[in-house]
């Protein structure tokens, strides 16, 4: 059986082992998300699409609840 000595010394490997994993995978899903952030604006311009349609969303709701108020 193990010494406590050697179990304590495998914890602390597979501790440092998990932490680098984590770590390099969370930079590897940041730079997913950032490229994938790219490729929208680029292809679809959905980011500008977007803008454009929340203003113009807002100025007819504006309009609608002047004209509703002022008869």
């Amino acid at each position: 059986m193990a010494t406590k000595a050697e179990r304590d010394a495998r914890l602390n490997a597979l501790k440092t082992a998990v932490t680098e994993w984590a770590d390099k995978r969370t930079k590897y899903l940041n730079a997913q998300v950032t490229f994938s952030q790219r490729i929208l604006r680029g292809r679809t311009g959905s980011e500008k699409l977007t803008s454009t349609a929340i203003t113009l969303g807002k100025d007819l709701t504006v309009d609608s609840i002047n004209t509703f108020l002022t008869g």
